[in-house]
Order: structure tokens, then sequence, then C-alpha cells
């Protein structure tokens, strides 16, 4: 441990790094099981979108419930 750059002591110290390693290890399951399902090359298909930025599933949305009265 350097004294310019402390290590994080604990999980809650570098939660950005843990989220994305989790969503990591998601996305590897993930793909090993489309591979098993659909086959290798529609999974790669799926990979080579991801890579150009696109998304295959619907896009997001968001919508607020509103209240009778209009508040």
């Amino acid at each position: 441990m350097t004294e310019n750059n402390p290590e994080p002591q604990n999980l809650e110290d570098n939660l950005p790094m843990v989220n994305y390693i989790m969503l990591h290890r998601i996305y590897d399951l993930l793909t090993i099981i489309s591979n098993k399902i659909v086959g290798g090359e529609d999974t790669q298909k799926m990979i080579q979108y991801h890579e150009q930025g696109f998304l295959l599933g619907p896009t997001p949305s968001y919508s607020v419930e509103e209240n009778k009265d209009g508040e």
C-alpha cells in the first residue's frame, strides 16, 4: 500500500468497481447459457451488437402514475 493512494479497506469504499465486476460476471454466465440454448452463432451476433453500442431489448422507459386529483 502506498502513502499517496491508499487501497480501499472494505467493499463500500469501491462500490462502482464491485458493481462493474458483478455485472460482467452475470453477463458471462448469461453468455454461457445462451451458447448452450441457441448456439454460438446467435450469441456472437448479440455480442457484436453490444460491442457496437446497440441494445437488443425495448428502450428503457419510466412512467409516473398521476393521482386522480391532479397532484
